[in-house]
């Protein structure tokens, strides 16, 4: 049986989600709540005497240049169910009811390759890939910059602003997004001319996204960076079509599109989650 899920199924969909993906409780359910929106999953139930949770996926709304789409995540199968082509079949349900209720297109970051070869099945095509560079940081001792300064209504703006092809989230979950990010220890370093969101591991600043006027103003993000902590190394996360540090950095696969009406282009398209 397929259905969407409510609020009495959280601790259910708690439990199968840590079952499947690990991580901590708490953060799972202010993912499912706050992120993906209890009325943004569907699953699939086992119905009788054995009945219980089959399979889930999540669905949130996006939006890209005024386009309505969805974003899918949080697949999950019992394990003694796998292999069966019920993720197949649940998504294709989800993908045919969005495309007839007008939405123009969908996105997902599959967790496996399997995840991947299952969405190529449904005609998502691989769409927006990652760089991943590592660069020293100089010394400056004149960057500045203010850190975790910026709100996330500021954010949301910023990215816009510098990615006017930006797939958003409602802001509900951006708030969700950043309240779990800070605790995780991510720091915001922000000016005029930029930002980046990035934790300290090991020694090095670890960059999850960084936006620039050029690559001079990045370089400064990176300095104040590196004034603020002592880190003299950064490892930075690109997308491909960004324009900072062109060239550089070794490529690696992200997201995945499928068009669910008429194709539109996807050259200044920006799919980075932060989730």
């Amino acid at each position: 049986m397929l259905r969407k899920a409510t609020p009495a199924d959280l601790d259910t969909l708690v439990a199968f989600r840590h079952e499947a993906y690990g991580g901590s409780k708490a953060e799972i359910a202010g993912w499912l709540q706050n992120i993906v929106g209890i009325d943004n999953v569907f699953l699939v139930e086992q119905e009788g005497a054995q009945g219980g949770l089959v399979s889930m996926v999540c669905a949130v709304p996006v939006e890209l240049h005024g386009r309505r789409g969805v974003w899918l995540c949080g697949m999950a199968t019992a394990p003694q169910f796998r292999g069966r082509g019920l993720m197949t079949r649940l998504l294709d349900g989800c993908l045919r009811a969005f495309s007839a209720s007008g939405f123009e297109f969908a996105v997902a970051v599959p967790e496996t390759a399997r995840a991947a070869a299952r969405l190529r099945g449904l005609q998502f095509a691989d769409a927006f890939a990652l760089r991943i560079l590592r660069r020293p940081i100089a010394r400056n001792l004149w960057a500045r910059a203010e850190f975790d300064a910026m709100t996330v209504r500021r954010l949301m703006d910023a990215r816009l602003r510098y990615q006017p092809g930006c797939v958003t989230l409602p802001e509900q979950s951006m708030n969700e997004v950043v309240s779990q990010l800070y605790h995780r220890g991510v720091t915001i370093v922000s000016n005029q001319r930029g930002y980046g969101l990035y934790y300290v591991r090991g020694g090095s600043l670890q960059f999850v996204e960084l936006q620039a006027d050029n690559d001079h103003s990045a370089d400064i993000l990176l300095e104040a960076a590196r004034e603020h902590t002592g880190c003299e190394t950064a490892q930075i996360i690109l997308t491909e079509n960004q324009s900072l540090y062109l060239g550089e950095g070794k490529r690696c696969g992200y997201g995945m599109l499928r068009f669910l009406q008429k194709p539109f282009p996807l050259t200044d398209v920006y799919f980075r989650l932060l989730v």
